[in-house]
């Protein structure tokens, strides 16, 4: 197998995996050891991946984007994707839902797409691109004030949040800012409380998205105290004393596997 061969195999490989350990290249490839270091070494000096520890791994301006725009570019955002696709598997044919800001967020309406007979309402203009195209999807972004240099609409007026009232939600999915054992979930924008804690109390299930940075982390304002009762959706990179927190208190908390 020539050089180039093997170079197309690694990418292809990294496009799907986060990391390629040494070991499983030369499985991969039938090479050597040495021959795969050297390809290490070249793959590195064309910037085309990064070498670290006994295996490699693309350079951020190569890591691939997931689908309409939402660009991976670190390990976090790897775990925003997973989150994202769990999420996703609670979607169900005929359910209406709230989808809220962030990137995780977003990664979850660009799955959502093949839902049948789903209703999306959202804040989120990015989420809106990624669905407006899907027929089976019917729209409704809420109305406000939105910044410069924002995707999402920061302040509601009062009849959008009255009209939001007569909303009834199967599902909620939001993300937080931060998450603090005393602080409870913290969010940076006070301006999202109102709306965050009128939409919990119009829905069955009021689901959580967070990363493993999340935690730990206190942000300017709190939404809701640590025990709310919700669903977590976050990574097996969790701390392990949230982990024992949700499961005394019966919180359910799904944590994915990153690959």
């Amino acid at each position: 197998m020539t050089y180039a061969e093997r170079e197309k195999l690694i990418l292809e490989y990294l496009e799907k995996k986060e990391i390629l350990s040494l070991t499983t290249a030369c499985e991969l490839t039938g090479a050597s050891v040495a021959t795969m270091r050297r390809d290490f070494d070249t793959l590195q000096e064309k910037a085309l991946a990064v070498r670290s520890h006994g295996s490699i791994r693309l350079a951020q301006k190569q890591r691939k984007s997931f689908f309409g725009g939402t660009e991976i570019l670190d390990d976090t955002d790897w775990e925003k994707d997973a989150i994202a696709a769990e999420a996703a598997k609670s979607v169900m044919p005929g359910e209406s839902i709230f989808i809220g800001t962030g990137k995780t967020c977003n990664m979850l309406a660009a799955r959502l797409g093949s839902v049948e007979r789903l209703t999306v309402v959202t804040t989120s203009i990015t989420a809106v691109l990624e669905l407006v195209e899907k027929p089976n999807v019917h729209l409704t972004l809420l109305g406000g004030d939105v910044h410069t240099g924002k995707n999402f609409i920061e302040t509601m007026d009062s009849n959008i949040s009255q009209t939001l009232r007569s909303f009834y939600f199967d599902k909620v999915f939001i993300t937080m800012d931060g998450i603090d054992p005393e602080r409870g979930y913290t969010v940076q924008d006070k301006t999202r409380i109102p709306l965050y804690t009128q939409l919990s109390r119009m829905t069955r299930r009021l689901y959580i998205l967070v990363d493993s940075k999340k935690f730990d982390h206190r942000a300017f304002a709190t939404v809701f105290p640590p025990d709310k009762t919700c669903r977590i959706i976050t990574t097996k990179k969790l701390p392990q004393k949230y982990a024992s927190y949700y499961g005394q208190r019966g919180i359910p908390c799904t944590m994915v596997a990153v690959e």
